[in-house]
């Protein structure tokens, strides 16, 4: 005797055919119409609306919606919230790892010094990470911190990088839990690159191949520019979609 289906898998089953003919982009009804559509509480949508994340098939966006998405074997991501890379790759259903790692003391050039509003030749702590999606290498994440707006200055982020546990928060996580004031928010600019031989052996990539590369100033809730990043993407792993809204 067949088993019989629950309401959860027969949900899934009604909406997964549904948004197979939909386009990319389509934004789906809100868990409550979807709750008046399916007779069903919001703890079964919502099941299923992270079952349907996970597949690759939807992505949620928080305060803006749910998403058709369709490539199931790219980590999908807007640029709408700072979340931290490797957030964003379990969101999509992917196991998130650190492959590379490495930090030193730098001074700010001239062009620095812009970006982070401070005197040239100020101390700053350089990280860079590579990080991968269920093994695939998806970003060379390059980034530049403000070490002497925190307390114990440059010295005491070294020694902080240094420790085990540094590896597993994200850099906002790791400078809120230990030094300052949250990053709120960040001006981000986009561009095409060309892959260099540096970027070919660290994301595994042809050189001359395109890529992009997100720029941002990070700051914190006053203002103050605490780290500027260049987030090399390899698009063939990781897609950034941007959700414009009408004003």
């Amino acid at each position: 005797m067949a088993r019989r289906k629950s309401l959860y898998e027969i949900i899934y089953s009604q909406i997964e055919r549904e948004v197979q003919k939909m386009s990319d982009g389509t934004q789906l009804p809100s868990i409550e119409k979807l709750c008046e559509q399916y007779g069903a509480s919001k703890t079964v949508l919502r099941e299923v609306i992270t079952a349907l994340e996970k597949d690759g098939l939807v992505v949620r966006r928080q305060g803006l919606g749910t998403f058709v998405v369709k490539d199931s074997g790219l980590v999908h991501t807007g640029i709408e919230y700072l979340r931290g890379l490797t957030r964003i790759i379990s969101s999509s259903g992917k196991s998130p790892e650190l492959i590379y790692d490495k930090f030193r003391e730098v001074k700010a050039d001239r062009r620095l010094a812009e970006k982070l509003e401070m005197p040239e030749n100020e101390s700053l702590v350089l990280t860079e990470r590579v990080y991968a999606a269920d093994g695939i290498p998806a970003i060379f994440a390059r980034t530049y911190i403000a070490s002497e707006r925190i307390p114990g200055k440059t010295e005491a982020l070294l020694r902080t990088l240094e420790g085990r546990k540094a590896k597993e928060l994200v850099l906002f996580d790791l400078l809120e839990e230990n030094f300052k004031d949250p990053i709120r928010f960040a001006i981000a600019e986009i561009e095409s690159r060309l892959v260099d031989e540096e970027l070919a052996g660290l994301l595994e990539m042809r050189s001359g191949e395109s890529i992009v590369l997100l720029k941002e100033v990070h700051r914190d809730i006053k203002n103050i520019p605490m780290l500027y990043s260049e987030d090399f993407i390899n698009t063939s792993v990781f897609r950034i979609h941007v959700l414009r809204k009408k004003i």
